[in-house]
């Protein structure tokens, strides 16, 4: 689809809003969220860059390899070590572009991890997360390590056990940006004033136009989904908030499930969640706001 406007992926919500205008679909402005972005443009993959970064005190995340110390590696209830999937630098997260956020409607920020520190993801690659019983399997573990920032403070970098089992051993550090998500297609409604096909080529725009920042090759008549942090679910929100986190997660009161994190794996992690899949990662608010990382709830969305 063609366009004088380009998918603004870095703006503010008023540039995102012209752009929806354009494209005859200002009724999705409504829906928008803003949400940081991973891309590795310019960051070599392997552990040499990342080492000499996290040795400086950068503010660097990656995908795969070694690990922020966590104390112990851990492992599934079987014992087996989980693998690294994504240690995510949350100062960088936090210090996007203030007055970009600012911008934006209030209701439309979804924020609530911590400023600093860095969050850690580990998954069996194994436990896909539509049952309660999922987590008695202990298949995964969301870890929050506080700071300190100081560079000769920091926790050291650990590999993972020589028996982790991942289909290929990938490193690839990325920097945060300031983005922002569009609803899935699958959540378009009849009652909207754009079509389902409108709905749809706005999403496959904008992950095309991250695709292009990204410096991934072009993958004519497809998109490659991009790792954020807040946002919309890619897959769309329905299985996970109507069938699986009610009794996963019950809420009380006035709480709510958000999701955290979403981890594609078309790029570095290809062929880690199955098909192409997305690894989600949804907690409870209160939890969030509690710091309550172990009641995370992980999904590997093959629906």
């Amino acid at each position: 689809m063609s366009s004088s406007i380009p998918a603004p992926i870095h703006s503010m919500f008023p540039e995102v809003a012209a752009w929806l205008t354009q494209r005859g679909a200002e009724g999705l402005a409504p829906d928008l969220r803003y949400s940081a972005v991973f891309s590795e443009q310019s960051l070599a993959p392997g552990t040499q860059e990342l080492a000499e970064f996290w040795e400086t005190g950068a503010w660097i995340s990656w995908l795969g390899g070694p690990a922020v110390d966590p104390g112990g590696w851990p492992c599934n209830a079987e014992g087996r070590p989980l693998a690294h999937v994504a240690t995510f630098h949350l100062g960088g997260v936090d210090a996007l572009h203030v007055e970009s956020r600012r911008a934006w409607p209030q209701e439309q920020i979804q924020e609530g991890l911590p400023t600093e520190g860095v969050l850690q993801v580990f998954h069996d690659l194994q436990t896909y997360g539509y049952e309660l019983e999922d987590s008695q399997a202990r298949g995964w573990l969301v870890q929050w390590l506080p700071g300190p920032e100081q560079d000769a403070s920091r926790r050291p970098l650990v590999r993972p056990p020589e028996d982790v089992e991942v289909p290929s051993e990938v490193c690839q550090p990325g920097l945060f940006m300031p983005g922002f998500t569009l609803p899935s297609s699958l959540e378009h409604r009849d009652d909207q004033a754009h079509s389902f096909e409108q709905h749809d080529e706005l999403v496959e725009e904008l992950a095309g136009s991250w695709q292009v920042q990204r410096g991934l090759e072009p993958t004519p008549g497809w998109t490659i989904p991009f790792t954020h942090v807040y946002g919309h679910s890619s897959s769309g929100s329905a299985v996970p908030l109507d069938e699986v986190l009610p009794e996963a997660l019950p809420l009380e009161g006035e709480d709510e499930h958000r999701l955290v994190l979403e981890i594609e794996s078309w790029t570095t992690l290809n062929g880690w969640f199955g098909d192409a899949s997305s690894l989600e990662v949804w907690m409870r608010a209160s939890d969030l706001a509690q710091r309550r990382f172990d009641h995370a709830w992980c999904m590997i969305r093959t629906d």
